[in-house]
């Protein structure tokens, strides 16, 4: 009887496994450079297996650099997350023209292929929500201070996503997320961005005063007085779960003839107050969270000059902190995020070509 038991449990463990795989058919195309038609059909195949991932995952990531990189990425993802292409064949292959294309069929896990986007395809960039609701309780997504936000946060060099259209995005959602602390609710709202960082909030807005208001001794308020409140979180994602790197409560205050003017005013105010004091903290804590230096090498026949353009280049490089001479052919950059997605970056810039790559070491080749 045990071991009849034992049977239908490894049975059902088995059945439940492989139930949890899907088998999906991709197709990769790579171009093929200067005949190398094995590095095409090398590239090919392992677009083909990005493609059956999203296909699997329901995630779709059409991000530039990965499609670039997809040799990288498959490399990333073997060391990373591992089980999530279980097998793959190749069930057809063609040339057309100065294009190689591959067919495949491949079984994935559906989980860990989620898993693994979120890990390689996550970018460096900062997802932004901070919706307003007004005193006649309208709510407004896109406003002022989170265009003057972002437009700060671009200039000093980060990427960022405003997340202000997200299909299911509710402010009352929002709003029962924050009151519960429940962060992974407010890390869900962004999560199909792939942002690793996410600064999100909420304005609260009253007319805390009307015009004719008897404030005592037979003095009447001339003017009304409308009070913002806003309540944010500023929070990375580590692992599985999600660090709070700051949270605050700041507020504003506006007057005018009318609750309309008294508004516009307020929101002026937080714009001008509120918003320096966001983007400072955004900067200050990105920089705080890893501030690991890179080694970021020029391989193959190169110049000084060469050196100096692939050190301007990174200097411009989004969430690049700073970048110094380490030797005749090395740099070293500050990046609070992993090596693999500087790598990214680098290769997507014409030019440029990844040899080699570790947790702190870039090889690059200038391309002629």
């Amino acid at each position: 009887m045990k071991r009849l038991i034992l049977g239908l449990t490894l049975m059902m463990f088995a059945a439940t496994a492989f139930a949890a795989a899907v088998t999906v058919s991709a197709v990769g195309e790579a171009d093929i450079i200067n005949g190398d038609k094995s590095s095409a059909k090398l590239q090919a195949t392992a677009r083909a297996k990005w493609a059956a991932m999203e296909e699997a995952s329901g995630v779709r990531v059409k991000s530039e650099t990965i499609v670039q990189n997809a040799v990288l990425v498959d490399e990333a993802i073997k060391n990373e997350v591992t089980g999530v292409v279980q097998s793959y064949k190749v069930t057809g292959e063609e040339e057309d023209g100065q294009i190689y294309r591959v067919m495949i069929s491949a079984v994935i896990a559906p989980d860990k292929a989620r898993e693994a986007m979120g890990t390689v395809a996550m970018n460096t960039s900062v997802a932004v929500m901070i919706p307003v609701v007004f005193p006649d309780k309208h709510v407004e997504e896109t406003n002022v201070l989170t265009e003057t936000v972002i437009n700060e946060l671009t200039a000093n060099q980060l990427e960022v996503v405003d997340i202000a259209d997200a299909d299911g995005t509710k402010t009352a959602e929002l709003d029962k997320a924050m009151r519960t602390n429940n962060y992974m609710a407010m890390r869900a709202i962004a999560s199909k961005y792939l942002s690793g960082t996410i600064l999100i909030g909420k304005v609260d807005t009253v007319a805390t005063a009307k015009e004719g208001s008897d404030i005592g001794y037979g003095v009447s308020i001339p003017f009304n007085v409308v009070t913002g409140r806003l309540s944010y979180r500023l929070l990375v994602q580590q692992g599985s779960g999600t660090k709070i790197l700051a949270s605050d409560f700041l507020s504003a205050r506006g007057m005018g003839a009318t609750l309309e003017d008294a508004t516009h005013q307020m929101m002026d105010n937080m714009n001008s107050e509120v918003s320096t004091k966001l983007v400072s903290t955004v900067l200050e804590k990105i920089k705080g969270i890893n501030n690991k230096s890179i080694s970021v090498q020029l391989v193959g026949k190169s110049t000084i000059e060469d050196l100096m353009d692939l050190k301007q280049m990174l200097s411009y490089t989004a969430w690049v902190l700073e970048v110094d001479d380490n030797g005749k052919d090395t740099l070293k950059v500050k990046y609070p995020e992993k090596a693999l997605y500087l790598a990214t970056a680098i290769s997507s810039k014409p030019n440029y070509k990844i040899v080699r790559l570790n947790d702190y070491l870039i090889q690059v080749e200038k391309l002629y």
